[in-house]
């Protein structure tokens, strides 16, 4: 199915991306958010999702059978009200979510400073990063400087505000995004919406926050935002090493 065949025409969000729910989450709150899985797409934007109830019915099944789908009564709609459902329904303990967002914030401030003071990040003209090598090189008067190993966390969209994580990125090699992975991972294992969902409404804000998981997750010495045409792309930094001896700096 080509891209202009998986849209369809929203009253209230234009022209988007398709896909299905269950009839229960497009007019309730608060019912649960279940999330299908895709191997022919396992990075999807917007997997085909279901309530608690329908879950119920589905585990009982064993499978989607007449049973199961009779009583979800799956029904499509665009991916921006995909994103109002999900958050109306979806179910997390905000505070816990609160709380590692705070913690991580504050260990990428501590070793952010060390970071930038011991390699003189902001001082140099230009910065390159390479998808296929995995890092992010430093460069002054046409001179390398210092070189960095990254990886990417996701990207802040300044045209739709949104945010999307390196894993489901798919203009990204895996070099420097399957390391991302481990916050989806920990976003599934705590069911915390901003970690475990490819794409959601976000700013600036949210990619620091982000960025401050991940490094926290990675033990990361630091992290670095680069802008783009249409927003800015976060990744922590594993490691970082002087291009040059000190004496011929």
């Amino acid at each position: 199915m080509s891209d202009e065949q998986n849209k369809m025409e929203c009253s209230t969000h234009g022209k988007n991306s398709t896909t299905f729910i269950c009839h229960h989450l497009s007019e309730g709150e608060n019912l649960g958010f279940h999330m299908g899985f895709d191997p022919d797409d396992p990075d999807a934007l917007y997997p085909d999702a279901w309530c608690d109830k329908c879950d119920e019915v589905l585990e009982k099944e064993g499978e989607w059978n007449d049973v199961s789908e009779a009583f979800a009564n799956i029904k499509m709609v665009c991916s921006g009200c995909y994103q109002e459902i999900r958050e109306r329904n979806w179910s997390q303990d905000n505070e816990a979510l609160t709380d590692l967002i705070v913690s991580s914030f504050e260990y990428l401030q501590e070793v952010q400073e060390s970071f930038m003071k011991t390699y003189g990040i902001g001082n140099y003209e230009r910065w390159d990063w390479y998808q296929e090598t995995g890092k992010l090189v430093f460069s002054q008067d046409g001179e390398p400087v210092v070189e960095c190993d990254v990886d990417f966390v996701g990207t802040v969209s300044t045209r739709s505000d949104t945010w999307m994580w390196a894993w489901a990125n798919d203009s990204l090699t895996d070099v420097i995004k399957t390391r991302s992975k481990s916050v989806r991972e920990l976003g599934e294992e705590s069911n915390y919406l901003k970690l475990a969902c490819a794409l959601w409404p976000a700013d600036e804000v949210d990619g620091w926050e982000m960025a401050g998981i991940m490094a926290k997750l990675t033990n990361a010495i630091g992290a670095y935002r680069t802008p783009g045409e249409n927003g800015f792309s976060y990744m922590v930094v594993s490691k970082a090493r002087w291009v040059k001896p000190k004496k011929e700096r």
